[in-house]
């Protein structure tokens, strides 16, 4: 934890973020005073009210920068999409390869089952392929 917050980025933004709030505070207290006086006018009394507002939402953000950097939230688990590979007559076949990362993982298939499956399913890629560009370029 002291390696994060001593780091020479994270030094930056504690500086930054205590100057902004001695700043906020300090216009903050400026408009306030300004409201009071015989010259001042509602419109600063509202400043005075809003620098403190915004002292507070840098503290909220250099809050949550911390936290996010100390426990770091784990990105979500997304399945691969893959188009579907067709049949002869250009629709969606049923039985289609459905193979993902983690088919092909030796920890999930055989060696000798997963390798006869992946030569199935290049064979068939293979002959999509010599399908498709036999067939000629396609117009839209």
């Amino acid at each position: 934890m002291r390696r994060v917050l001593f780091s020479p980025s994270w030094l930056f933004r504690h500086a930054l973020a205590l100057f902004l709030i001695g700043l906020f505070a300090r216009l903050g207290w400026w408009q306030w005073e300004k409201g009071q006086s015989a010259r001042g006018t509602l419109q600063n009394l509202f400043y005075g009210v809003e620098w403190p507002i915004f002292a507070a939402a840098v503290v909220f953000g250099w809050w949550q920068m911390l936290r996010e950097e100390l426990h770091p939230t784990p990105a979500p688990e997304t399945e691969p999409r893959s188009a579907p590979p067709l049949g002869a007559d250009g629709a969606a076949r049923a039985d289609a390869y459905r193979l993902t990362i983690d088919d092909m993982t030796e920890s999930t298939i055989d060696d000798e089952e997963g390798e006869a499956e992946l030569a199935s399913y290049n064979r068939y890629l293979a002959a999509l392929h010599e399908r498709d560009t036999s067939s000629g370029p396609r117009t839209r």
